[in-house]
């Protein structure tokens, strides 16, 4: 049974993998004859089989570490920021012993002074004497100093005042803020007195994912003065822990978190959360970010009995199922997991192949056959309709075997067949159908230009439909590209356009057919092991062996047996037994010397030539001696 189940899903694989790596646009008959016979032959697995055997190909997901990260808010606090610098005095503040501040007064009298409030608070001012600031704001001290002041500057109080005052602080003192419980950094830190709960913290390291979000207390002389919960700010931005002021001696602790819950599945954040008594799954969804479009309304809670209210250790676990609409009405309790599950896959499409405008998927919902043609293109365009052939066929799954209903379906009737999801609509060509192919004549001809192919067509028919060649025009200088297809093992065709070789007058030309008709060229390219290498001028009735002495003669080590000439229209010709003596060559003809590999020290045939040569010249020395 279980080797049945696998091999039905292997197939089914193989074929969605086929499909996907098809050119959709450029199926042929013959395949889509391939695809039709693969889905009528692809059986579903038989009614004898039981679905017991699918436990065996599920993959489990493998544990993963959890991080700090799975835990909700713990992040918010790792910051490296030093925020002293970055807060400005807030309006409440309140001036204290070690505070320094500078007064500024400017009008009928001008002064800038620095103070620096003494253990009880004051500052000494030489007229006036001690003068005391502590406890109060600086809106409160500017107005205390004012009525001192103007005991000896008349103009700073009145309706008619013509001075000004001002406080400003520049050193402050820094308040000691004692850490207790799941903190990272737990013990006194020197803190800022600006900051709130949140910087306070957040210079302290954090708080260890032990440790609780939404119960933090703060203790004033020994009382609990402020429970502060962190996740109405994570959630929706509400600071209402900013209200509260540390003062010097403030403990901040933070319990261990007792109630917490994690969400998994469709939610936008899955992560643990830490829940309050009495808080429901539509809190915990709403602190997740809330349900993904894919969420199934289904919620599978599973639980763990607490121990005091546990039977017995053998029946600790319980699981609800919960409809989204009783979500408000639902408590959680500690260690509870939530599982959004996801929708099922429903199928609501279908799939054209062939020739169509724009095959592919689409949706078939109350669709009928000709709607779905006239969206893929191709029968409303007389021309188009032309290349298809009217008969659609249409393959249907059935309850025992893929695709083994079969329907052939003409386009004028194809209006009162509705399709279902699934269904493949198979689009043919028509093969009867008489397409133009052509040849394209250019370069040195009267007329280049593209000209309808017939069979048998020769390059020389071809040169005297495109009007004959122009007087720069060569025959010897004709190249002809053509196409030529092959057939990979997996049965794709590949088209490929490459120059032919040797073309003569009497060449068949093909599909597509290029020609090119060089201009004359009065010059001899030689390329390779030669002392000159580069074009040289053509004479008439000139040797391979001339060409290569114009252009330096051999260098060491060349292959003088392998030399070859490449004629213009591609044609390759070996050097014959005389190293070219009887070559003839032509103009726009190409000669290349190739270079020995591998040379030896000694080469005899090189030895015989020079040494026949040194003959030569001394049997004509002492012949002109002789003369004289």
């Amino acid at each position: 049974m279980k080797k049945i189940l696998f091999i039905y899903l292997c197939l089914l694989t193989l074929l969605n993998a086929q499909l996907s790596n098809l050119d959709i646009k450029n199926i042929g008959n013959e395949q889509l004859d391939l695809i039709r016979e693969e889905l009528k032959n692809q059986e579903t697995i038989p009614a004898n089989v039981e679905a017991e055997p699918l436990e065996t190909i599920i993959v489990e997901t493998p544990e993963i570490d959890r991080d700090r990260s799975e835990f909700f808010g713990y992040d918010y606090f790792k910051n490296d920021i030093t925020f002293i610098d970055n807060i400005p005095p807030p309006k409440n503040f309140i001036l204290g012993p070690g505070d320094e501040i500078i007064i500024s007064m400017w009008g009928d009298v001008s002064s800038r002074e620095s103070f620096i409030l003494n253990n009880e608070g004051n500052i000494f001012y030489e007229t006036i004497g001690f003068i005391n600031l502590s406890g109060k704001t600086i809106s409160q001290a500017e107005d205390h100093l004012v009525s001192k002041f103007s005991k000896i500057i008349s103009t700073l109080s009145g309706k008619n005042s013509s001075t000004e005052l001002d406080i400003e602080l520049t050193n402050i003192q820094s308040m000691n803020i004692y850490f207790s419980g799941e903190v990272v950094n737990p013990g006194l830190h020197l803190v800022h007195p600006f900051a709130d709960i949140f910087v306070a913290l957040t210079d302290a390291g954090g708080v260890l994912d032990s440790g609780s979000l939404r119960n933090i207390e703060v203790v004033r002389n020994g009382n609990i003065i402020e429970n502060i919960d962190f996740y109405s700010f994570f959630i929706d931005g509400k600071s209402n822990f900013s209200k509260l002021k540390l003062i010097d001696g403030d403990i901040i602790h933070i319990p261990v978190v007792k109630n917490r819950v994690e969400v998994q599945g469709n939610v936008t954040k899955p992560k643990f959360y830490e829940i309050l008594p009495g808080e429901t799954l539509e809190n915990i969804i709403y602190f997740s970010g809330g349900l993904l479009p894919q969420a199934s309304s289904l919620i599978v809670v599973d639980r763990i009995i607490p121990i005091s209210e546990r039977i017995s250790n053998d029946n600790a676990n319980i699981s609800f199922n919960i409809n989204y609409n009783d979500i408000t009405t639902f408590e959680l309790i500690n260690g509870d997991i939530i599982d959004v599950r996801e929708i099922g896959d429903s199928s609501t499409t279908v799939t054209i192949l062939g020739k169509v405008k724009s095959p592919g998927i689409y949706a078939a919902n109350n669709t009928t056959l000709k709607q779905l043609l006239d969206l893929a293109g191709g029968f409303n365009d007389p021309f188009f309709r032309k290349t298809l052939k009217e008969e659609v066929v249409v393959l249907r799954l059935d309850e025992t075997q893929f695709y083994a209903q079969e329907f052939n379906i003409l386009y004028d009737n194809s209006s009162n067949f509705f399709l279902q999801p699934d269904d493949k609509i198979i689009v043919y060509e028509n093969i009867n159908y008489n397409q133009s192919f052509t040849i394209k004549v250019e370069g040195e001809v009267k007329y280049p230009g593209t000209y309808p192919l017939k069979k048998g067509l020769t390059l020389s028919e071809a040169i005297e439909i495109a009007g004959g060649l122009t007087e720069l025009g060569s025959l010897r200088s004709i190249t002809v590209l053509q196409e030529f297809s092959e057939v990979d093992d997996d049965g794709f065709e590949t088209i490929f356009t490459k120059p032919v070789a040797n073309v003569d007058a009497d060449f068949e030309l093909g599909l597509n057919s290029v020609i090119s008709a060089l201009p004359y060229e009065n010059v001899i390219s030689i390329e390779g092991n030669v002392y000159n290498p580069g074009l040289i001028t053509y004479t008439r009735g000139m040797t391979m062996s001339k060409a290569i002495e114009l252009a330096g003669g051999y260098k060491p080590y060349s292959m003088k047996k392998r030399a070859y000439v490449k004629r213009a229209n591609g044609e390759i010709e070996q050097a014959n037994f005389f190293r070219g003596r009887a070559k003839r060559i032509f103009p726009g003809d190409s000669i290349f010397v190739p270079l020995n590999p591998a040379p030896t020290d000694f080469d005899i045939t090189t030895f015989i030539a020079d040494f026949s040569s040194t003959l030569a010249n001394i049997a004509a020395i002492l012949i002109i001696v002789d003369n004289n």
